[in-house]
C-alpha cells in the first residue's frame, strides 16, 4: 500500500468519511502531492541535487499515481515547493483519487450528495477497519525502526498535520520526534532523507 493511501485510512474520520487533521496549515492536495514525491524519494526514482528535485522516469512504475506523478516531474528539476504545486495541479483531483482508490479496493464506503444549487460533496466513510488498524500500526512501529523509510515518510507526515500525538503513546512520541529531528542535520544525511528533509521544509515554509 502506497504511503499515501496509509496517510488517509489515518487522517479520514471513520464515520465522516472526510480528510481532517488538527493542524490546517495545509490542506489534503499539498500532503497528498507530498506523500507521492515521498514514496517516489523511498524508490530512488526522485532525488535532490543543488536544491532541485530530479526524477528519473526512464523505468516507468505500475501504480497509476505514482507513474502520474513521476511523469509530471520529469521534464525538468523543480525546487520541493514548485514541484508539491506540480504534482497537486497535475493530479487534480489528488485526494479524491487517492479515496477512490481505496472505493475501488473495498476498503473505504462511498457516499454521493448534492444539494439545491451546491457541488456535490462526496464522503469516504470507512469500510475495513482492517486496513485502518494496519495503518496505524505501521505508524507506530515506525516510531523505532531507523531503517523503515516509508515509516518515516509517513511518521513525516503525520506530524505535519498534527496526527501524530493522537495515535502515539508519549514514549512513541518520543522516539518519532528523535527521528524526525534528525531530518535538520544538513551533514550526514543519505540522499533519500535529504530529499525528505526538502520536501518537510517546503511543506512548513
Amino acid at each position: 500500500m502506497l504511503i499515501v493511501e496509509h496517510f488517509f485510512l489515518i487522517a479520514c474520520d471513520p464515520r465522516a468519511g472526510l480528510p481532517t487533521w488538527p493542524r490546517r496549515t495545509q490542506g489534503a492536495a499539498p500532503i497528498a502531492a507530498a506523500a507521492l514525491l515521498l514514496e517516489l524519494a523511498t524508490q530512488q526514482r526522485l532525488r535532490l541535487r543543488q536544491s532541485q528535485l530530479h526524477a528519473d522516469a526512464q523505468v516507468p512504475l505500475t501504480h497509476p499515481l505514482l507513474a502520474d506523478a513521476l511523469h509530471a516531474l520529469a521534464a525538468h528539476a523543480l525546487p520541493p515547493q514548485s514541484a508539491l504545486e506540480l504534482v497537486a495541479r497535475r493530479l487534480h483531483p489528488l485526494p479524491e483519487n487517492v479515496l477512490e482508490g481505496l472505493f475501488r479496493r473495498d476498503l473505504v464506503h462511498r457516499s454521493e450528495s448534492r444539494r439545491w444549487l451546491l457541488r456535490k460533496q462526496v464522503r469516504y466513510p470507512l469500510r475495513s477497519v482492517q486496513a485502518r488498524n494496519e495503518a496505524v500500526l505501521r505508524l507506530r512501529k515506525a516510531a523505532h525502526g531507523d531503517d523503515d523509510l516509508p515509516g518515516l515518510a509517513l511518521l513525516l507526515l503525520a506530524d505535519i498535520t498534527g496526527l501524530l500525538p493522537l495515535h502515539l503513546d508519549a514514549r512513541e512520541h518520543e522516539h518519532a520526534s528523535q527521528r524526525l529531528l534528525a531530518l535538520n542535520q544538513s551533514e550526514g544525511l543519505d540522499e533519500v532523507r535529504a530529499t525528505f528533509a526538502s520536501i518537510r521544509t517546503a511543506l512548513l515554509a
